[in-house]
């Protein structure tokens, strides 16, 4: 199946995540998956317990933009482009990091992870992602809108996001957050890993 550019890009990005995933949580114990570099830093756990929560919010609304999308015929084809207001969303949640930002309650992570259910998590929610991703092909990008799950409910109703731009923005903000977990793992007191058996 030929896909748009645009979807080409975000798959590849959805993929290159998982695999920066593997790679920073490779062989990791239990108690260096869960080590905070201070109180009120972050684990690498909690970093991608964090992502797992957030990103499994958005499923649901963005499979329902992309059925509503197919049921109105809202199809298009690329390059999209999208809003300042959007953009401005994308750049704040990505790299290079400009300025920490508060969590809302409802998105953050337990103080305590399990090393193979969190990374299983992840893989999981980004698998169902990339095929939601490759579902939307043909669609119409940027008017095709979806809800934004971290907004209050007032405003969740009100202000939608492009399909095309939230996808964009949750393989941005991941990639954040993967770059937080690697600053975590390549701290100089990172626990070493106990020595083999």
């Amino acid at each position: 199946m030929l896909i748009g550019e645009d979807l080409a890009i975000l798959v590849q990005e959805l993929d290159a995540n998982v695999s920066h995933l593997e790679t920073i949580t490779h062989q990791l114990s239990p108690e260096q998956f869960n080590w905070r570099p201070a109180s009120g830093e972050w684990s690498i756990g909690q970093c991608i317990g964090h992502l797992n929560i957030i990103n499994a919010a958005d499923v649901v609304p963005i499979r329902a933009a992309i059925q509503d999308g197919r049921v109105r015929g809202i199809s298009g084809e690329g390059p999209f482009t999208y809003g300042s207001l959007s953009r401005r969303f994308i750049a704040m949640s990505d790299l290079p990091v400009k300025k920490k930002q508060k969590t809302i309650k409802a998105f953050y992570p337990p103080s305590a992870n399990d090393p193979a259910q969190t990374i299983a998590e992840y893989c999981r929610v980004s698998a169902e992602l990339r095929r939601l991703a490759l579902s939307a092909n043909g669609l119409d990008l940027t008017r095709v809108k979806t809800v934004m799950p971290a907004l209050p409910p007032p405003l969740r109703w009100l202000v939608r996001m492009p399909l095309g731009a939230r996808l964009t923005l949750i393989t941005a903000h991941d990639r954040r957050h993967l770059w937080q977990a690697e600053q975590v793992r390549n701290h100089p007191r990172f626990p070493s890993s106990p020595p083999a058996a």
